[in-house]
């Protein structure tokens, strides 16, 4: 009977409450964890008890606000991929030659004047793939081979393979120049074969690696040979598979006069940019980065979209037990305190708790950014945010009508935290079921 119990409970918690999402916001650091449970012991120390109502009502509310408080923080997370979840820095890389060389901006943490993190490239040569073009042959003659079944071997990337085909009586030059280019891209090996023509009757078999430049130490990025064994050989010489009409080379470039190479046109510089080279620069090319003033505006209606639809959940709540204007109030108190006032941003709060934008004042006000300072009330305003919604988490009881029984001495020395007692929200759900 008890089995049958602790089943239903264990159901009824995984489909009605269980977070469907994971965010940023759950995954914690052993520090994080630490201070969450400090904020439980700090709060269960210092609390009056409380008589908590045994029902679902209560329950429900209780993990609703808590699920509410743990989306809005993750929401939140999710806008910066700074260490500092709050910050609103948003740069984007640019380069003065866009045909020549791209870049995208990957640091975390980019310098206070970011106009310092740049600098110069100039491309001297790019990298490229090896490519074999085999020997033109007449298209519509007979095959340069007797028909028997075949084999050859390709060396690529220290890994060995072995081809094999076959060719018929029937067969022309051109039939088995099809054979082996399906054969080497059906592979999947890193090699791509096509059939090119000399704009006469004659075809030759190219073959091309997907990748570009050669690593230290190697000659060439592949080979292709033949080996003895059961099937005959003879195609490689007839075809030419094995003639390299264009080797492998390394991109060669300088970073602010400094010599550099790289086995690929795609690479990193600093751990801060990611660098795509496209063609060889006459002169140097300036890399840096800038503030990108639409990923900016992004974050910040996404901010104020995130704060609305908590403020207007909470007020759509509605039940005797639940104190849905305390948690409403005490988000439109945080706004109130960091956002009035910023309306020459087209940033306005509302008479409802909720807080409107102008997009085109916003975006004129960022595109006229000289520092940080205009963004200090919007960043507060998300720290609040942030600290709020961790304190939600903790205790979600506070907003759920619970009369107090007695209150602790604040004098005394006996209020110290029970270790087996973490908060009122931990065991409420299951305090009826032991």
């Amino acid at each position: 009977m008890a089995g049958v119990s602790l089943n239903g409970v264990y159901n009824h918690f995984i489909q009605d409450y269980v977070s469907k999402d994971v965010t940023q916001a759950d995954a914690h650091r052993k520090d994080e964890l630490r201070d969450v449970y400090k904020s439980i012991a700090k709060i269960n120390k210092k609390s009056p008890l409380y008589l908590l109502t045994d029902d679902d009502t209560s329950r429900n509310d209780a993990i609703d606000i808590k699920e509410r408080a743990r989306l809005l923080q993750g929401n939140i997370f999710g806008l910066s991929n700074q260490e500092d979840k709050s910050s609103l820095n948003h740069t984007s890389a640019y380069t003065s030659d866009d045909d020549k060389v791209n870049a995208a901006y990957i640091g975390k943490t980019p310098d206070d004047d970011v106009g310092s993190a740049g600098f110069d490239i100039e491309i001297s040569q790019l990298a490229t793939g090896q490519i074999n073009t085999g020997r033109y042959v007449s298209k519509d003659s007979s095959s340069l081979l007797a028909p028997d079944n075949y084999a050859f071997d390709v060396k690529i990337d220290r890994q060995e393979y072995e081809f094999q085909f076959s060719i018929y009586r029937s067969d022309k030059n051109i039939d088995v120049l099809q054979k082996l280019e399906k054969l080497v891209n059906r592979a999947g090996i890193g090699l791509r074969a096509e059939i090119v023509e000399d704009g006469t009757d004659r075809a030759a078999l190219q073959i091309s690696s997907t990748h570009t430049g050669i690593k230290a130490g190697e000659n060439s990025q592949f080979e292709i040979y033949e080996s003895s064994g059961e099937l005959s050989t003879g195609s490689v010489e007839a075809y030419g598979l094995d003639k390299i009409s264009s080797p492998a080379t390394n991109a060669h470039f300088t970073l602010n006069g400094e010599d550099r190479m790289a086995i690929s046109n795609h690479f990193t510089v600093g751990g801060k940019f990611d660098i795509q080279i496209k063609d060889i620069t006459s002169s140097p090319i300036n890399v840096g980065v800038k503030r990108d003033n639409e990923a900016l505006v992004k974050h910040i209606a996404s901010l104020v979209d995130n704060y609305n639809s908590f403020v207007l959940d909470a007020s759509g709540k509605q039940d005797e037990k639940f104190k849905s204007d305390k948690l409403k109030s005490e988000a439109i108190a945080i706004a109130r305190q960091y956002m009035s006032g910023i309306e020459d941003m087209g940033i306005k709060l509302e008479g409802n708790g909720t807080i409107s934008i102008d997009d085109e004042m916003l975006r004129q006000a960022v595109a006229g950014l000289q520092n940080d300072e205009m963004l200090s009330p919007i960043k507060s305003f998300t720290d609040a945010l942030i600290s709020k919604a961790k304190e939600i988490a903790v205790d979600p009881m506070k907003y759920v009508d619970r009369p107090v029984v007695n209150y602790k001495n604040p004098d005394s020395k006996d209020n110290t935290a029970s270790p087996y007692i973490t908060s009122e929200y931990s065991g409420m759900m299951f305090n009826n079921y032991c």
